[in-house]
């Protein structure tokens, strides 16, 4: 399971481990190996392990693109990990830490030595290399590490407007109505239901009946009857695309109708209509900073991607099946 792109909510698991990193001056890359750094590849093994794994979720073997993406992406893990381990994360993080012993004791039963010695034999056995648990902990601790410190620089007033300038459909509100409806129940009506419909819509504009009094003259609905401002998308969800797109064009201050939706005929009365306009960014500030710390934190973690399979000799796109 990958880390999700919002880390505050993690950000206390891994802070020890970054703490003691710090402090220890593993930071510093102290477990950079003194000779030529060997390339990061996968051998024929694990791309038969990730055609397995497709198979086993979508019931198929991947398409050349699909797989090419799954190596690509476990590439990308493979340097995090060679990275963290660089770091010395596995040294530090108390999870990784308590993995290893929990596996060696698992190994070797509860007469087995005290925690510090079963850790170091984990390493000796190079456990923290192949253990999944492990390896997506690391990978996972320096993913948040890059997206906390993105977070730790919140985006200016300039860039947060530039960013909904750039977006503005995504916050824009669109065209929206608020109205009342009566309704007439396909089930309880049945070859009457458009007669039914016709007449009494003729009723109500004789009578000029209001919408309060117009409540108890249709059939029983699950939805209220007075609906708060909706654009044509809401309506769609809970009256169907027919009703919605017909309702969103009305014209407010008459009853209109009859306009059919996923449970029979209703009759409509618009009370108010809001015009599609553009958000002020006072009214989505809150979605537009997090969208845009997302977007920095993705794109700081594609550069760091990059710097790393250069250091480890891994052009992207450099496998092809």
């Amino acid at each position: 399971m990958r880390w999700p792109l919002r880390p505050l909510l993690h950000f206390l698991a891994i802070g020890g481990a970054l703490y003691a990193l710090e402090l220890s001056g593993l930071g510093a890359r102290a477990a950079t190996p003194a000779g030529p750094v060997p390339p990061v590849a996968l051998g024929p093994e694990r791309i038969e392990a990730l055609r397995r794994d497709w198979l086993a979720r979508a019931g198929r073997l991947p398409e050349p693109r699909e797989l090419e993406a799954l190596v690509e992406s476990a590439l990308d893990d493979e340097v995090l990990l060679r990275e963290a381990r660089a770091e010395g994360l596995h040294l530090v993080d108390s999870v990784v830490r308590q993995r290893l012993v929990q596996n060696m004791r698992f190994l070797e039963g509860e007469a087995g030595g005290d925690d510090e010695a079963l850790f170091r034999e984990a390493l000796e056995l190079r456990m923290d290399e192949t253990d999944v648990v492990v390896r997506r902990r690391l990978v996972g601790i320096l993913e948040l590490a890059v997206l906390a410190s993105v977070r730790g620089a919140p985006p200016g007033e300039a860039e947060l407007r530039a960013y909904l300038e750039q977006h503005a459909s995504e916050y824009g509100f669109p065209e929206r109505v608020r109205l009342s409806h009566v309704y007439l129940s396909r089930d309880a009506r049945g070859a009457r239901l458009e007669a039914d419909a016709r007449a009494l819509l003729a009723s109500l504009r004789a009578r000029g009946s209001t919408p309060e009094g117009a409540a108890a003259l249709g059939d029983p609905f699950l939805l209220p009857r007075d609906l708060p401002l909706r654009s044509e998308a809401e309506l769609a969800r809970s009256l169907g695309p027919d009703f919605a797109r017909e309702a969103i064009r009305l014209a407010p201050g008459a009853w209109a109708g009859p306009i059919p939706s996923s449970y029979g005929l209703h009759l409509v009365f618009v009370h108010e209509r809001r015009e599609a306009r553009p958000a002020e960014l006072s009214e989505v500030r809150p979605r537009v900073t997090e969208a845009l710390q997302e977007e920095r934190g993705r794109e700081a973690l594609r550069e760091l991607k990059g710097r790393l399979r250069a250091r480890y000799g891994v052009p992207r796109g450099s496998w092809r099946g």
